[in-house]
């Protein structure tokens, strides 16, 4: 009796758990349903209303795709970036706006001022953004990997990403966004030893109300890590953890397609317990201009729109019976 009573109290210490993080999910992200924070992210030239209607069906919540600030001034690519969010728009799926520059932010990494000067102008693109998309948004994210060389083409990320933005973040301050904002989208978590902490610990210091999550990637990473890496997120920085890029590929390493559908479907499975207020998984469908095999196929859909077992596993996985 004792035994089974403890069981029955355990069962509903965590039911009531769950309940308030999908709440506190809710009030964090408003634009999304408590049950519909897994979302996928698409590619805006390749973004159809096809796959709108599609990752509706599928039960995912939201679409994530990028802006690049740098490239905002041409005409064709603006249009894209319209196109994009009417596509969402006309399904009903809200959108995480991940937001960078594909360019250095100064060509003097020493000097603070332009970091400064960079910060603002990055900060009132932002501002821009948000004025034009606000009602579709799910969250604003900014940059994408800058602990990456690769995202980060400004120098050495341990001395320049912090000014860059300390200076954003406070010329933010002064007109607050409606919509919710995240960082940095790191390709790691934070951890006690990461460059991406002591960036953190600085930028959130100085401004706390900035963020409302921090955002990171955890390919590769098991479950009981990912809620180990949440922890430390909340404890350290008093601020959520969320997903906002994960996934895995079909190559025949993985297991092909089938191995990818049984670990997206398990990750899926994996990510409602832990309740994390939001994930986004890489991608709906293969990018035929990867750089190798890997990064061609990570998509739930082949290139040309045919679905992968992924596909069939998510849908099932969000739309139980």
């Amino acid at each position: 009796m004792k035994s089974t009573h403890l069981k029955q109290l355990a069962a509903l210490t965590l039911s009531m758990l769950g309940a308030t993080s999908l709440v506190h999910a809710t009030e964090l992200f408003p634009e999304l349903a408590a049950n519909k924070t897994i979302g996928v992210q698409v590619k805006i030239q390749t973004f159809s209303p096809t796959d709108a209607a599609k990752i509706k069906a599928a039960g995912l919540g939201f679409v994530r795709f990028g802006v690049w600030t740098d490239s905002l001034g041409d005409p064709s690519y603006q249009k894209q970036v319209n196109d994009a969010f009417a596509t969402a728009r006309a399904s009903g799926l809200p959108v995480l706006l991940t937001v960078r520059s594909t360019q250095a932010l100064t060509s003097a990494p020493g000097n603070n001022r332009d970091f400064t000067s960079a910060g603002e102008a990055f900060a009132h693109s932002v501002t821009t953004l948000e004025k034009e998309y606000g009602p579709q948004l799910v969250a604003i994210e900014i940059w994408n990997e800058p602990d990456l060389d690769t995202y980060w083409p400004t120098g050495n990320f341990s001395t320049t990403f912090a000014p860059f933005m300390t200076a954003m973040c406070k010329t933010l301050q002064a007109n607050p966004s409606a919509t919710p904002l995240i960082g940095f989208g790191f390709a790691r978590p934070p951890s006690d030893s990461s460059a991406s902490t002591v960036a953190l610990n600085s930028i959130v210091s100085a401004y706390p109300k900035c963020l409302s999550a921090i955002s990171y990637h955890p390919y590769g990473m098991t479950t009981t890590q990912i809620s180990n890496a949440q922890t430390f997120i909340q404890q350290k920085f008093h601020l959520p953890g969320v997903i906002s890029e994960w996934g895995v590929s079909s190559l025949a390493s993985n297991g092909g397609n089938a191995g990818q559908a049984s670990k997206i479907g398990a990750f899926v499975n994996d990510m409602k317990k832990l309740n994390i207020p939001l994930t986004s998984i890489y991608e709906w469908k293969d990018t035929e201009s990867g750089s190798n095999d890997r990064e061609r196929n990570f998509g739930m859909l082949n290139a040309d729109g045919q679905p992968k077992p992924a596909e069939v596993t998510v849908k099932s996985e969000l739309n139980p019976l």
